[in-house]
Order: C-alpha cells, then structure tokens, then sequence
C-alpha cells in the first residue's frame, strides 16, 4: 500500500509541475508587446483574406479558417494582464478600444454584427483596429500561443509554414533513420508510408493540426532515444496527453497516442521479445494513461478559468463535449458511427492506395513463400488493436468527427500504420523475412 500511494504521489506530482510549465509558458509568451507582431500579422491576414477558406493545395483542404482564429487569438493578446489574457484567450480584442465581450459559450464564435463567422475579416479588422466585438474562447488552453507569438514577431504566415515544413520533413526523416537501426526496415517503410498518405508530408502549409503530428513525432523520437531510461512508460504516456491537450485545438489528437505507442511496442518486442498478454497490457494501460493525461489537463483549464472569472466553464464544456459526442442533434441528426463513414469517405483514394500497396507486397511474399508460410498471429495482434483507435475516437466523438472530418481524417494515419504492420507482422517469422532470409542465405 505504502508504494501505491508513493506512485499516486509521483503522478500527482508530475501533473501538477507540468500544469505550472504550461501556466508559466503562456504568461511569458503573453508578456511582449503586439506593436512587436503587428506588422507580421497584418501581413499574415492579408495573405489569408486572399486565399479564403476553403483553400486547396492538391486535394487537401486547407483550413485559413483556423489559422485565422490562432493568428488573432495570438495577436489579441493583453501583455498588461498576461494570466488573464492566457486564460480566457479572447479573439478580436483591442487594447485602446471599448468593445463587446462575449464570453466562451456553446454559441460559438459567431459575430452578431454580421450573422455569420468571417472570421478572416475579423482578424483583418482587429489588426486594422476597426472592430467592436471580442469573443473569449477559453474552453482550449491554446498553448500554440508559445510557439506562434513568439514566431509572428519575425515571420509572417507564408515564411512559418516553411519552417514547419521543415521541421517536420526533418523530424520524420530522423526518426526514421534512427529506427531503422533497431527494427527491420520494412516496418519502418510503414510508418512513412502512412504518413505519407495522411497528408503529413504536406501539413507545413497549415498551422491547423500541424502540432499533433509535431508531438507524435517527438515523442516518439524521445522513446527511441531513452527507452532504456524511461523507467516509467505510463506517466510518460500521461504526459504526451497532457501536451496533446495543451496544444490542440481538438483536431487529430489520437496521432499522438497511435504513433508513439506503436514505435514503442516495435522496440519492445524487438529487444524483449514480449508475448501477446503482455503487449495488449501494454497498450490498454497507456492508452489509458494518455486518456487520463488528456481529460485532467482539460478539466485544469475550466476549473482555472471558473476559479479566476466566474466564465462557468465547466458546465459549458461538459455540454459542449455531450453534443460533440452524441450520435444525433435536433438540428442535424447523425447516427452513431456515421463519423467513421465520413472520415474514410474524406480520405477516399488514400485509404485504398495504402491497402493496395500493402497487400500486393503480402501477396508477394505469400507466392514466394507458400510451401514454408507460417504466421505469426500473436506479433501483430497489437498493431490491429492499435489500428482501431482512430475508430474509436470517431465513435466518441460522433458528430465533431462527422462536421470536420476535413481535417478530422488525418487520424487514420494510425489506422494505417496499425493495419500494415499487423499484416507484416504475421509474415515477420517467415523465411522472407529479413532475419529468417538472412539466416537462410548463410546456411
């Protein structure tokens, strides 16, 4: 009892540390003032207000919509309170100005002058200092702001989504490499390959989402790079979802549980050899772990946010997350599940282009290999649980999932990795294998 409670004690500890990080991140970055980003955010609205919303590069649907509210939520920031102006997150807003406020609500974001949600003239406006209304949006803890302020008083948007191309072209290359010297390459043609087909490769001309595929590709770095040090796997997992959270703006957070876990069950089973029992342990637990992390960091914010301004926040989020969630509206009914359907359907081709090619290299190996095929159910087992938590977030979050899915889908890329390695998985122990054509080779 006396370790148990000792545990509990490092977990709560742990929270509690990396909620003040998240606190003291974001007033720091709210303290400069945005005579420093104006000239880059006026320039970045114009950019966007030429682009409009939908925007489309090949066919991936750009969302300016989402850019523009992280641009404005950045540059509406009061340095002269920065824990308030951290918390509620307010878009629209001006110092010199008498304005409207309207707090966070289930109404959304929607301007009451114009009766709909311009919201690329209204961050033209606010920057033009020619608007009256100001909206919190204080549910998210919209930790971007640490990245995005700081970036906007020396870039503007077109010269950000370089260097978040970069970045992430950079960080998948790596990982890549670095994995390939510790677990078959063919699994680590997979990932790429899945990324590849969720878009990931093109991401760096969006700021919307972009930073889940950032954290899974981090985390899963750091994984590789310390997995004989992380003595703790679960509160390691508990905080990559207290990041997700901090971070996203509810776009594709699953990425950041699917990826990291499957690199690490690849190296586990390639160091240790686990067994079936132990792998599904594995994943439930962290899964579980990762869940926990998310929901607390969630519940954190509101809780801050009703300690501090009275906004009601948490019942406001709780309805908010019970219509995200439920399987029907009276405005809109949709019937569970229906999310998945919309979110395979915006991935169209994608989907059948990665199964094509996975299945003609099985099939390949299954003609080459049919006398001697043995498979190897247990070693992929895992990777096909795993492929099923895109779908069981669409499940949870039904009617969220279903209104945008055209971000939404890029979830899938953790179907896909789960999907291709559980097929190669079960060839893993056949003599077309690597490790088996080897051997065969030097008898």
């Amino acid at each position: 009892m006396k370790s148990i409670g000792k545990s509990f004690l490092k977990y709560v500890l742990t929270f509690v540390i990396v909620i003040l990080l998240f606190i003291a991140t974001l007033i720091i970055s709210s303290l400069f003032p945005r005579d420093w980003i104006e000239e880059n955010t006026l320039e970045s609205a114009t950019t966007l207000l030429q682009e409009g919303n939908p925007n489309y590069v090949l066919d991936m649907e750009l969302d300016n919509y989402t850019d523009a509210l992280m641009i404005n939520t950045a540059y509406s920031i009061n340095p002269n309170k920065p824990f308030e102006s951290a918390m509620l997150a307010r878009k629209n807003y001006l110092l010199e100005k008498e304005q409207t406020v309207y707090p966070d609500s289930n109404g959304g974001l929607i301007s009451s002058a114009d009766g709909d949600y311009d919201i690329l003239g209204e961050l033209y406006k606010t920057v033009r200092h020619d608007i009256s209304e100001s909206y919190e949006y204080a549910r998210y803890w919209h930790g971007y702001l640490i990245i995005l302020r700081p970036l906007l008083i020396f870039f503007n948007i077109s010269q950000i989504k370089v260097i978040i191309g970069i970045l992430l072209a950079l960080l998948a290359f790596y990982l890549f490499m670095m994995l390939s010297k510790k677990i078959p390459i063919k699994f680590c043609y997979i990932i790429i390959l899945a990324l590849a087909f969720s878009d990931f490769f093109l991401m760096g001309i969006t700021l919307q989402g972009v930073l889940t595929f950032v954290i899974s590709m981090v985390a899963s770095i750091i994984i590789y790079e310390r997995y004989d040090k992380i003595k703790n796997i679960s509160m390691y997992f508990m905080v990559i979802g207290m990041v997700t959270c901090f971070f996203d703006l509810l776009t594709h957070p699953i990425i950041t549980l699917g990826i990291p876990i499957t690199v690490y069950l690849l190296l586990k089973q390639e160091k240790e050899h686990t067994g079936l029992k132990e792998n599904i342990k594995l994943i439930i637990v962290n899964s579980i772990m990762w869940g926990i992390g998310y929901l607390l960091t969630n519940l954190t914010k509101w809780i801050l946010v009703d300690v501090f301004y009275r906004r009601n926040l948490i019942n406001i989020a709780f309805e908010q997350f019970l219509f995200r969630s439920q399987a029907a509206s009276v405005s809109d009914p949709k019937f569970l599940g229906e999310a998945v359907i919309y979110n395979f359907e915006q991935a169209g081709i994608r989907v059948y282009l990665f199964l094509a090619v996975i299945f003609i290299y099985v099939i390949a190996y299954l003609i080459r290999n049919y006398k001697v095929m043995k498979f190897n159910v247990k070693a992929g087992v895992p990777y096909l649980i795993i492929s099923l938590m895109p779908i069981a977030w669409y499940l949870l979050m039904n009617n969220h999932d279903v209104d945008h899915s055209y971000f939404t889908y890029r979830g899938l890329v953790v179907f896909y990795i789960g999907v291709g390695l559980f097929l190669l998985k079960l060839l893993d122990n056949n003599p077309a294998s690597e490790d088996g054509e080897k051997t065969r080779l030097e008898k």
